[in-house]
């Protein structure tokens, strides 16, 4: 990959890393055995998650998963849970491309004011912002701190859901980059 380096690799994760450690954190908030939630123990998630009322619901539990971000354990708390739960189906949690290796990474790099604006986007439409995030995400662990990409080939062009995602990158300060990729000239 030409953008890969030794000291900073890159991942393709679209939207699998942030739903990923949106889905530790709140796992109490979005599992919460509410009324109407669940009929049986083999549901994989909340049945009233796509529910106009699922935020609502649940708002004050998820402040209190969200208030864990300004506590200095929060990343030993979501490797605690990465542990806790592994494999257990979640509609966030994608067990196959999160590994402890880029978890950590993730922890590492990804300040928690950016987890915190980030979910807090989730939540506000969990259907329409679990989508259009990038393809990319670079690591630089010895610096603390990462970068977005969205990888555009020819041809191709940004979505809307795209576009919102790299607007709001750009508003929170989220390093984020669109990679222009074109045919070799001959």
């Amino acid at each position: 990959m030409h953008l890969q380096q030794d000291d900073a690799p890159v991942h393709y994760v679209e939207n699998a890393l942030l739903c990923s450690l949106f889905g530790l954190l709140c796992w109490e908030a979005i599992f919460a055995p509410l009324p109407g939630s669940f009929f049986h123990p083999f549901h994989s998630g909340p049945v009233d998650l796509h529910s106009p009322d699922f935020y609502a619901r649940r708002q004050h539990l998820f402040k209190r998963c969200l208030l864990q971000l300004e506590q200095p354990d929060y990343r030993q708390l979501i490797k605690a849970r990465y542990q806790e739960k592994f494999g257990l189906q979640s509609p966030f949690v994608f067990w196959g491309m999160l590994d402890e290796a880029r978890l950590g990474l993730a922890l590492q790099c990804i300040p928690a004011a950016h987890l915190h604006a980030c979910f807090t986007r989730l939540l506000r439409d969990l259907k329409a912002n679990r989508a259009g995030m990038p393809d990319l995400i670079q690591f630089y662990p010895q610096e603390h701190r990462y970068r977005m990409i969205e990888v555009k080939g020819p041809g191709d062009r940004l979505q809307d859901n795209q576009k919102r995602w790299l607007s709001f990158a750009a508003e929170h300060g989220i390093a984020v980059v669109v990679c222009y990729v074109r045919w070799a000239e001959a």
